[in-house]
């Protein structure tokens, strides 16, 4: 079929994972998604892995460089410059405390309940 429709494809040697770039890119991806699980709180609860899923996705894109344009990360390429100060990224699984409005709490409620950092919220 390949030959068929004149596509163009070059083999890669057995165990020789450098040279195929579609392995070398899910290692690293793992590589990172690993790291970041390994920042997370200790109490975290890791049923909540795939949540922190979109932050380790930016987080990669914007530590690496694009291919078109190699003084741009890869998200600047898509997206644009990301702007940190108007959208804050934290270590992921971080404990958070979230404040509950006084309409939604007692009089002598606590002010906050426990919470996790699971990523930026962009919009």
């Amino acid at each position: 079929f390949l030959a068929e429709q004149q596509i163009d494809y070059q083999l890669v040697p057995p165990n020789v994972h450098r040279r195929n770039a579609a392995k070398r890119a899910i290692q690293t991806f793992k590589n990172h998604f690993v790291a970041g699980l390994c920042s997370v709180d200790k109490d975290f609860p890791l049923h909540l892995w795939d949540r922190l899923l979109p932050q380790a996705e930016l987080t990669l894109n914007l530590l690496r460089g694009s291919r078109i344009n190699p003084k741009l990360s890869a998200w600047a390429q898509i997206h644009g410059t990301y702007d940190f100060n108007r959208t804050p990224i934290a270590p992921p699984g971080t404990r958070v405390l979230i404040h509950e409005k006084p309409t939604t709490r007692d009089s002598w409620a606590p002010h906050a309940v426990d919470g996790w950092y699971l990523g930026p919220a962009p919009h």
